[in-house]
């Protein structure tokens, strides 16, 4: 396809061919338009051009961008001759950033000719994901005119950053941020606390970053995240059209917590520091005083300091539990995180306690609890969230012998993320899916090349399932190969899946 989006627009015209480029200043006079309302728009334009002027030859990367900073004198969208030869001297297109309320929210129209460069978006979301496909198009080799349409088949499209295993700082998680807004989700998870570490500052409770967040599941250094750190992620999230999704897994994954406090041990003995890869041997007392009292501020701290409207409960691989016991004990935490004004998402083990309207399910594998999934249909209000391990789990080898990743469920090679339906791959009412997300646990990955290693390009297949890009499997990895060029340039380590031909 001679448009190289990822996701792909469900609506893509093709023109005559571009012999116009479009020139730098062009894509400066876009970013001012967007400005005043899309400021996170304008931001990643402003970011494409510096990035791409510290090449030393650009044009191999971004064909169809000229700078043209020398023809000063030239009209603002002016291209001139000695720029780019294969284009017409001195053309001049028209540039608009509309806002457009007729469009649905999250939804843009891009069109670029030989005369025009107009993107039209109702909302911030749709102007960001406008500017995505812009910047991927320029890359483009033999560049046509286009005029593409799209809209989100999902409202919510995530990833999931494991920062308890190993951490991660401020640095780290906005390069994930740009990574996975760049493809157009739209929201971070973060696990925030596990056996070997707690990664979050709580008000009133510093015992839990002083004494259960030095550790990692190496046993190495651990780290957490402060006020000031999660403020500043949650800003330039949402600046890039993401919103943040705290996670405290719970009643499980909970040593760390334990560390902390063995007063919610369920036998009251102290714990110690945990390094490994093991699951479901902790558990907090499910009906002790101390216990609540814990999680009602631990939930508090963090529906203060939260600006989304969920909280993650964890409730996974809780193994050694009585099942009516949990069920009870999650229904009375559901009665917490909306006592403090937030709603409740959780990993699918909670279907079949007592949620909220609005609680979001989260489908992550067949293994555990899947007999209670169908009757979420009569749960008033019930989301779900499809995250099945064999397509979503980017913590999962490509390949057998890849030296990151685990193989628990099977091998995620590039096309297993982006062949697969979530309303086949989730045993409940597809009516009830309302968003898909992606998933990295840390066990083996330690550095942020690590991280968009098993990025870097599943993510692509995962958020074209989200997004509902259309499935031409063969357009979607030729599109890669140029995006690739990108990665490579810039220095992004990244997986070279064989099914594209990287060149």
């Amino acid at each position: 396809m001679p448009v190289h989006i990822v996701p792909a627009p469900q609506t893509l015209t093709l023109g005559g061919p571009l012999s116009v480029g479009v020139a730098a200043t062009q894509v400066r006079t876009l970013a001012a338009q967007l400005a005043p309302w899309a400021p996170g728009a304008a931001a990643r334009l402003t970011d494409f051009l510096a990035d791409t002027a510290a090449f030393e030859s650009p044009s191999t990367l971004i064909p169809a961008l000229i700078f043209d900073d020398p023809a000063a004198s030239q009209p603002e969208s002016a291209v001139p001759a000695h720029a780019a030869p294969a284009h017409a001297a001195h053309a001049v297109r028209t540039v608009n950033a509309v806002r457009d309320g007729d469009l649905s929210p999250e939804a843009y129209t891009l069109a670029l000719t030989n005369t025009e460069l107009t993107l039209r978006a109702a909302d911030p979301a749709g102007a960001l994901y406008g500017v995505n496909a812009l910047t991927q198009a320029l890359a483009t080799a033999d560049l046509t005119e286009f005029h593409a349409e799209s809209a989100p088949r999902y409202r919510v499209r995530g990833f999931m950053l494991d920062v308890a295993r190993h951490f991660f700082g401020v640095a780290e998680i906005k390069r994930v941020i740009d990574i996975a807004s760049s493809v157009n989700l739209n929201r971070l998870h973060l696990h925030l606390s596990d056996d070997q570490g707690w990664r979050i500052e709580i008000d009133g409770r510093p015992e839990l970053t002083k004494l259960a967040s030095a550790n990692d599941v190496d046993g190495g250094a651990g780290g957490y995240l402060n006020f000031d750190d999660y403020e500043e992620i949650q800003d330039y999230a949402e600046l890039y059209g993401m919103t943040v999704v705290p996670e405290i897994d719970l009643p499980g994954h909970t040593n760390a917590l334990l560390v902390a406090f063995p007063e919610a041990a369920p036998d009251g003995k102290p714990r110690e520091p945990y390094a490994g890869i093991d699951v479901g041997f902790s558990w907090v007392h499910l009906t002790a005083d101390a216990t609540w009292q814990i999680l009602d501020d631990v939930m508090g701290s963090l529906a203060r300091r939260t600006h989304g409207d969920y909280l993650h409960i964890g409730g996974d691989e809780v193994l050694k539990v009585d099942r009516a016991e949990y069920e009870t004990f999650m229904t009375r935490l559901a009665g917490i995180v909306e006592k403090h004004g937030k709603k409740l998402a959780g990993w699918h083990e909670v279907a079949g306690a007592d949620l909220p309207a609005g609680s979001q399910v989260q489908f992550w594998t067949q293994q555990y609890n899947t007999d209670r999934l169908a009757a979420l249909v009569d749960v008033p209000g019930i989301e779900v969230i499809a995250s099945p391990a064999p397509h979503t789990y980017l913590d999962l080898k490509p390949v057998e012998d890849f030296p990151l990743g685990l193989v628990w469920a099977g091998l995620v090679p590039l096309r297993a993320t982006f062949d697969w339906e979530p309303s086949e791959a989730v045993p409940v009412d597809g009516a009830l899916i309302t968003g898909v997300e992606a998933c990295l646990w840390t066990e083996t990955i330690r550095s942020i090349d690590d991280i968009t290693t098993m990025m870097l390009p599943r993510i692509a297949g995962v958020a074209s399932v989200a997004w509902g890009a259309p499935r031409d499997y063969a357009s979607f990895t030729e599109a890669l190969r140029t995006l690739g060029r990108g990665w490579a340039a810039r220095g992004v380590a990244f997986y070279r899946d064989p099914d594209v031909n990287w060149d």
